[in-house]
């Protein structure tokens, strides 16, 4: 065996754990995204601004509206307050967060983003959209509507 194939073999073992490793880093306490799913949900101790009374009403806070792949996705994320709270208003398809931003049309999450989730005290949940037209540019404002709910305005980064 000479000393490429040795090298390719530890390369070869080596890859699997360094993207492990790269997977399970964290960066500013929010976890590193999979761009191949449209929700996930992660229990994190998340250092945000005290909610909104609004945002105590509904159980859930905006904790972050971003854009990512190079501003063709829309990153949301809101933490769970209570459970019971944001699973009441979450529960029902029609309240799936839309962002709206200005006068363009609302950004729509992908067909049933939250299917089935289950919520808990403190999770932090993000949906990715995709940014039709270029709806949001960083620095805009944004409103996250869910039903009649409407919490905001947050500005995008």
């Amino acid at each position: 065996m000479n000393i490429a194939n040795v090298r390719l073999s530890l390369l070869s073992a080596a890859l699997p754990l360094v993207l492990a490793a790269c997977a399970a880093n964290e960066v500013n306490n929010m976890p590193v995204a999979s761009v191949n799913t449209a929700v996930h949900a992660i229990k994190i101790v998340q250092k945000l601004p005290p909610p909104s009374a609004l945002e105590t009403q509904y159980g859930i806070q905006i904790a972050h509206v971003g854009l990512t792949a190079s501003g063709g996705l829309v990153d949301l994320r809101f933490k769970v307050l209570d459970a019971a709270k944001a699973g009441a208003l979450l529960g029902n398809p029609a309240n799936t967060p839309m962002l709206i931003a200005g006068d363009m049309p609302p950004l729509m999450p992908p067909h049933k983003a939250l299917h089935g989730a289950r919520y808990g005290q403190g999770q932090l949940v993000y949906i990715l959209y995709p940014n039709m037209r270029g709806a949001i540019k960083p620095g805009v404002e944004v409103m996250v509507a869910m039903g009649d709910v409407r919490l905001g305005p947050v500005t995008a980064q």
